[in-house]
């Protein structure tokens, strides 16, 4: 898919205006090393550059590109791309910072999202294009989907983990989501001390869940209990309703059709008051 390499050329700082595919997100990382770095030894790696119309869209090296402009270099080292087509393009840059981890777990899961929307990519295909299991891909677009809004700030302002996140989701409704988050900011829990307090709580949630369920059981038992004696008092044993382990059965004793048609009435009737 990528095709041949290109020779790495100086381009102007300034002539870079744009950013084709950001999957970054705008927070204040901390600079200084790479910035150390680029003046002791200059920038190793190229950025990838988009050219369209003369001017140059960072594909890939936006952080590179930024400590650029902050030492106040006049060019940059780039590979540049003139007739790669957009996907292609977009693919690289997501291509290049995974193969450098530069991209946080939510920058990832932004960039997956972004490439599958706006370049049509399936989860299988972008899968097997950036070598990673396709339930990653998923687990993280989930994420980023399923997270309330306030847990998302959270994560995207760096004050919560997106490991931190992917623990919440493991509750059932938002409003546990919210609850937990807030109890994981006023206590400052890690996430084992997390993974461990919703595995408690959901096993509690299972327990409360199975109670509710032999509750309704055993009022069901009670109510088809109420409804034979309501049967027996109006047709003694005219009409049964026999129990067993494989299934039920209603026996119906009648005169005529007049006096069917008069008892099936009637048990409708003791079914709709039940």
């Amino acid at each position: 898919m990528f095709g041949q390499k290109l020779a790495i050329q100086d381009v102007k700082v300034s002539k870079i205006t744009g950013s084709f595919f950001q999957m970054r997100v705008e927070i204040d990382y901390d600079m200084s090393e790479m910035i150390e770095s680029i003046k002791e030894n200059g920038i190793l790696n190229p950025l990838m550059l988009k050219k369209i119309s003369g001017e140059y869209h960072v594909i890939a090296g936006h952080r590179r590109l930024k400590a650029a402009r902050h030492i106040g270099l006049d060019t940059v080292p780039a590979v540049v791309y003139d007739k790669i087509p957009d996907k292609e393009a977009a693919l690289k840059g997501m291509v290049d910072n995974l193969n450098r981890r530069e991209l946080t777990p939510l920058e990832q899961a932004i960039g997956y999202k972004k490439l599958i929307e706006e370049f049509r990519f399936t989860q299988s295909e972008l899968a097997k294009a950036l070598g990673k299991s396709q339930s990653i891909i998923s687990e993280y677009i989930r994420t980023l989907e399923l997270l309330p809004p306030q847990v998302l700030k959270a994560v995207t302002s760096g004050i919560l983990t997106f490991a931190h996140a992917r623990v919440l989701l493991r509750l059932s409704s938002e409003e546990e989501m919210i609850a937990v988050f807030e109890k994981v900011m006023r206590e400052h829990m890690s996430v084992d001390e997390l993974k461990f307090f919703v595995s408690r709580h959901k096993r509690a949630e299972q327990v409360s869940s199975r109670q509710l369920e032999l509750e309704q059981i055993s009022k069901a038992f009670e109510t088809k209990s109420q409804i034979d004696k309501t049967l027996s008092n109006y047709w003694n044993k005219e009409i049964l309703l026999k129990r067993s382990r494989i299934g039920d059965r209603l026996q119906v004793d009648f005169r005529n059709g007049k006096d069917l048609l008069v008892k099936l009435e009637k048990l409708l009737s003791v079914l709709k008051d039940d």
